[in-house]
């Protein structure tokens, strides 16, 4: 490419680059930056301002066009924003296939293990939630009495859960586990819960999430381990199986292949999901659910999909960064997920002056649920907080924002089973409890925010209904909002 004049040519008439977007061509400049008052009799002035001002400007874009070939990818920064279990990790990984579409090629081993994990923690968390529901000690209670059969059959998960969990750590690391701790059930109304329109304190169902700190090398840990295992499970002959040798009980695999039929019995009883909606734990609607997917998953030989990575869970502690770039595309993506704990949401703002995007995840199939740091605040209304927060923060002005109103699936699915979004909503009022009209009323709802918090009008914000597990919609809606940025960016650099 040849190189740029560092003077404008006489015969280019370049209109003034919005740069700054606090002002246009035909404007008057704001108080950042004030031009004398031109008259007449100054216009040979002006011309040299004028010229001045261009030279700046082309010396500004060749420095920046130097950096570019300097490092020969486009940097865009993007920060992440949103409540745990709002998607934020599930789009960093529709971030990396689109990037890399054989991203997770290398690294189906150790998300094996998450999945594992995911399963077999759900399940614990089922066998946690109803146990109180039984009277283990009736040996006439035929329910009882099955449960109790099938708990104590499906005890080796738990040896599984603390071997994953040791596995993810490093020897400075310590992940946490939580068990449940119940009231008696007769301190519910009636014997039951509270109902789903009110915060449910009698049973503390919410587990502490295993985590995993950013820098830890949670993946080469866990595929150290399978190789381990895998070439324990080889050197035991199928004929030695078969003759009584024990095999290998440490190995997940083997042990969720032996408890699947339980497993599947467990999640198939209706008693049991009725115990389950009773207590207010709806288990599928949470991230890493793979109780419907047990008979796959559990079968020997099993090797997770992409879509199984996308849906599958294990949450980091403090702020991450994630670097993918694409050599062929000459882009790189720097994503920081700031987290969405309520103390420091837009603390985090003054220290990327540089930001390209802002994306802003909100649950909105969490309209009848509540935040787990807080049991009296529904996570739909800290949601609405959280964006008003945002559209006032002043930094945040000049910078493009994509909103997702994600989890559509599951919020139709709850529409379409009876629950009220006006039970919860109440300024949603008497329209149809329908999920298209109900996420019109959202996203006019957000819009409103926007406009009422004062956001200057010109700044981009795209707003998008979506289920960031779904590949082609999320990643149609990234590509879109990406040319954009890209092209702001060459127009800067006078390359449009």
């Amino acid at each position: 490419m040849p190189s740029r004049r560092t003077t404008p040519s006489p015969t280019l008439s370049r209109p003034r680059i919005n740069i700054t977007g606090l002002w246009s061509t035909n404007t008057t400049p704001t108080e950042e930056y004030s031009e004398p008052v031109w008259t007449t009799n100054d216009s040979e002035a002006k011309k040299i301002s004028d010229t001045i001002d261009q030279e700046l400007k082309a010396e500004k874009a060749a420095k920046a066009a130097t950096r570019r070939k300097q490092r020969k990818v486009l940097v865009l920064v993007c920060i992440l924003e949103g409540q745990s279990e709002s998607g934020k990790s599930t789009l960093v990984k529709q971030f990396r296939l689109m990037q890399s579409p054989q991203a997770f090629a290398i690294e189906r081993e150790s998300w094996k293990s998450i999945i594992y994990l995911n399963v077999v923690r759900s399940i614990l968390r089922v066998v946690d939630t109803v146990a109180p529901n039984f009277n283990l000690n009736n040996p006439t209670d035929d329910n009882s009495q099955t449960f109790a059969r099938l708990r104590l059959r499906l005890m080796p998960l738990r040896s599984v859960e603390a071997s994953i969990v040791e596995s993810l750590s490093s020897p400075t690391e310590v992940a946490r586990t939580r068990t449940p701790k119940y009231s008696s059930i007769s301190s519910w109304p009636n014997g039951r819960s509270s109902g789903r329109g009110s915060p449910r304190p009698e049973v503390d169902t919410e587990y502490d999430d295993v985590f995993v700190h950013p820098e830890s090398p949670w993946q080469r840990l866990l595929q150290t381990c399978m190789r381990t295992t895998n070439a324990i499970r080889t050197s035991t002959s199928p004929s030695a199986e078969h003759e009584g040798v024990a095999v290998n009980i440490d190995d997940p695999a083997v042990t969720l292949e032996a408890c699947a039929a339980d497993m599947k019995l467990l999640w198939s009883c209706p008693v049991i999901h009725q115990y389950l909606k009773n207590a207010g734990l709806f288990i599928e609607d949470m991230s890493g659910f793979f109780l419907n997917d047990i008979g796959r998953i559990a079968s020997r030989g099993y090797t997770p999909t992409d879509d199984d990575i996308l849906r599958s869970r294990v949450k980091t502690i403090a702020p991450t960064e994630t670097i993918l770039p694409n050599l062929e595309q000459g882009l790189e993506w720097r994503m920081y997920d700031v987290g969405g704990a309520r103390r420091q949401r837009a603390k985090w703002a003054p220290f990327f002056d540089d930001m390209d995007l802002l994306i802003v995840l909100v649950p909105v199939s969490a309209f009848d649920q509540y935040l787990a740091e807080d049991h009296a605040v529904n996570r739909l209304q800290d949601s609405f907080e959280m964006w008003i927060e945002l559209c006032k923060t002043t930094a945040l002005h000049h910078i493009p924002i994509l909103l997702f109103l994600n989890k559509t699936d599951l919020l139709e699915k709850k529409l379409n089973a009876g629950i009220k979004l006006s039970d919860y909503l109440v300024s949603y009022g008497e329209r149809p409890n329908e999920p298209k009209r109900a996420l019109q009323y959202l996203t006019k709802r957000f819009i409103g925010l926007r406009k009422s918090s004062k956001a200057p009008s010109g700044t981009p914000c795209y707003i998008h209904q979506t289920s960031v597990v779904n590949r082609l919609t999320t990643q149609t809606v990234i590509a879109h909002v990406r040319d954009q940025i890209v092209m702001g960016h060459m127009k800067e650099s006078y390359f449009v």
